[in-house]
């Protein structure tokens, strides 16, 4: 039934999408729409998108979709560019930064041949062949990417409040939750 705008429900009966809960990460939502909702162009999101700000999830058919969570994601990059008058390179040099080693479990061999370790203008979803990203559109649902172009602005505190840089991953997958709780709560 999915696909026509009906899902099954546990009793076999047909509900509308609209009626279906999904997460804040879930790709439910086609470009056009978001470029509405943020007040850009199509053209803009794609933008977005070719520069490495922004990972579309492509259906079957080469659709793009996207999630309740890129909303703010691209509120996020509009703020940044309007507001803090960083532009599109600066944006993605500084998701570089983000230390993806310690937010994935990753061995000291691994990190020294991963090609994401030494790179300093582009965040590691905008690489190929990277050993953790494996195929398809799994980076969209990766914690780096998710927390990356969700809370650049927190990364100086959440830094600065962890003792060691060891426990920078949980502290980060935490500051994600609170955001999800919060976006529930407005919700």
């Amino acid at each position: 039934m999915e696909g026509n705008g009906l899902h099954s429900s546990r009793k076999g009966e047909a509900v509308p999408d609209s009626q279906v809960p999904h997460r804040l990460e879930d790709p439910v939502i086609a470009i056009g729409v978001l470029a509405r909702r943020v007040g850009l162009s199509v053209s803009a999101v794609r933008k977005y998108e070719r520069e490495g700000l922004l990972l579309a999830h492509r259906t079957d058919a080469g659709h793009r979709l996207f999630s309740h969570e890129d909303v703010a994601r691209v509120r996020n990059i509009q703020h940044m560019i309007q507001d803090l008058g960083l532009n599109i390179a600066a944006i993605r040099r500084m998701q570089a930064l983000l230390p993806c080693w310690d937010l994935l479990p990753c061995s000291p061999d691994t990190r020294a041949r991963c090609p994401a370790y030494g790179e300093r203008t582009r965040p590691c979803w905008a690489l190929r062949g990277l050993a953790c990203a494996r195929q398809g559109n799994a980076c969209r649902q990766c914690v780096v990417y998710r927390f990356g172009s969700l809370c650049t602005e927190e990364i100086k505190q959440l830094l600065h409040d962890q003792g060691d840089l060891l426990g920078t991953g949980s502290a980060m997958k935490e500051l994600l939750e609170r955001k999800q709780h919060l976006h529930a709560m407005e919700s």
